[in-house]
C-alpha cells in the first residue's frame, strides 16, 4: 500500500480565477457594445410607450376621438387626472384594441 499525498489544487484555482475574469470581460464587451446599447435603448424605448402622456386640452382630444370614433360616448371618455388606467381599460373595451395600443393611440393625439 502507497500513501498519496494531496495533489497540488493552487493551480486549478488559478485557471478558474482566469476563466471567471476572461468569461466577465467578454459579457462586458458584448452588453456595451454598439448592438447591446441599441438593444437596451429599444427596451426602455418599449416600457416608456407604455406609460399614458396626454398633452393639451383633454376636450380637445376628447373631441378628436369622438369624430374618429362615433360609437364613444361621453362616459366612455371620462378622464380623471391620475385614473389614466381606467380610460385606457374602458376604451380597450369598447374599441377591440390591445391596451398597448390605446395607449399609443392617446399619446399620439
Amino acid at each position: 500500500m502507497t500513501c498519496e499525498t494531496p495533489k497540488n489544487t493552487t493551480g486549478k484555482v488559478l485557471l478558474t480565477a482566469l476563466a471567471g475574469a476572461g468569461v466577465g470581460a467578454l459579457t462586458g464587451i458584448l452588453l456595451y457594445s454598439k448592438k447591446g446599447m441599441a438593444r437596451r435603448q429599444h427596451f426602455r424605448d418599449f416600457r416608456t410607450d407604455q406609460r399614458l402622456r396626454l398633452r393639451g386640452d383633454w376636450d380637445q382630444l376628447k373631441d378628436k376621438l369622438q369624430q374618429t370614433y362615433t360609437h364613444l360616448t361621453d362616459e366612455d371618455l371620462t378622464y380623471v387626472e391620475g385614473k389614466g388606467h381606467e380610460l385606457v381599460s374602458r376604451l380597450k373595451a369598447k374599441l377591440g384594441k390591445r391596451k398597448r395600443q390605446v395607449i399609443k393611440m392617446l399619446n399620439a393625439l
